[in-house]
């Protein structure tokens, strides 16, 4: 019936999709506890993943991001937000609309869930005061930067630290089916923050990736080697795909390279195992050209504007379809 109605909206002279998407979500989200609701949660995954296909993801990303603060104790009296602050004194982590850890069924919700909490990350500023911590006192941890950064930055409440972005998109990442049509874009997410080379923002030299400071404990060098396992795996599975979808063209061996839909070195594992780019003394235009210097350079900056390029323009809409 929701497909149907976002359907219908489409035609000409009818409303359009973002009434319909944000009439949906708004009759979803009115819930109490909605997000502990799998049924909801179901409905909600299909509505995220109608708007990524139609290009209005903002009109949930509003919605959602509302609440979001809302759930943060942004919009509630003294009393309510005194309670909040000594809940999660006592060991309770920030509440979040995907629970746990990661999500490996409602991928599409989580997609946008993680979209609306990386605004917020950036609009409180957040983001950049932890990094500009972490750049500036080498000896600091991702939990002291976070504490100097609400302190410095006067927010009543901030993530914990498990809720901060970069290691929302990791564990995403680790449990989305290496089939997902939104996985390239998961791992990208983690790697625009994990490759981010702040330094000469606060007039230092650049010293590597800041991504490798997030991931300095034992708890966390686990997770990051779990990752290096998972994205193996990932590109083992896309390599072997691409390699099945290739069609010989009769009488030929195969199809070129620059017709066989991905480019093979896209898709090989030895991409991964060739350069540490946490080094600080990687050269970037020296790279060798499969690299495509050019977008690397945009993803070290943390430009997001590239955040689609895994994706073909052509095929976004064919998302439906899968």
């Amino acid at each position: 019936m929701i497909q149907a109605h976002i359907s219908v909206s489409t035609q000409p002279n009818e409303v359009g999709p973002i009434a319909v998407l944000e009439f949906w979500v708004q009759a979803l989200i009115s819930q109490h506890l909605w997000y502990r609701e799998q049924p909801i949660l179901f409905l909600m995954d299909h509505l995220c993943k109608a708007a990524f296909q139609l290009m209005q993801e903002d009109c949930i990303q509003k919605l959602l991001y509302q609440q979001h603060k809302n759930a943060l104790g942004y919009h509630c009296d003294r009393s309510l937000l005194s309670s909040l602050v000594n809940w999660i004194v006592a060991g309770n982590i920030t509440p979040s609309f995907v629970e746990g850890l990661a999500t490996p069924t409602q991928v599409w919700f989580a997609w946008t869930v993680l979209n609306v909490e990386s605004i917020f990350e950036e609009d409180s500023q957040l983001r950049r005061v932890i990094e500009g911590e972490l750049v500036i006192n080498s000896a600091f941890t991702p939990d002291q930067a976070l504490k100097k950064a609400q302190t410095q930055l006067k927010l009543p409440i901030v993530p914990s630290l498990q809720r901060l972005l970069i290691y929302r998109w990791a564990h995403q990442a680790l449990v989305t089916p290496s089939d997902h049509p939104l996985l390239p874009l998961i791992w990208q997410k983690f790697f625009l923050l994990y490759l981010h080379r702040p330094g000469p923002q606060y007039g230092l030299p650049i010293d590597g990736c800041i991504g490798r400071r997030f991931f300095q404990s034992p708890a966390h060098i686990s997770l990051l080697k779990e990752m290096k396992r998972r994205l193996t795996e990932v590109a083992d599975f896309h390599h072997a795909a691409s390699k099945a979808l290739r069609v010989p063209a009769e009488g030929s061996e195969g199809l070129p390279e620059s017709q066989s839909g991905t480019p093979g070195y896209l898709t090989s594992p030895e991409l991964h195992k060739e350069l540490n780019f946490q080094k600080g003394d990687t050269y970037i235009p020296s790279l060798p050209k499969h690299y495509d210097i050019h977008r690397l350079a945009k993803v070290m900056q943390n430009q997001q504007g590239c955040s689609l390029l895994s994706i073909d323009p052509s095929t976004r809409m064919g998302f439906r379809n899968l």
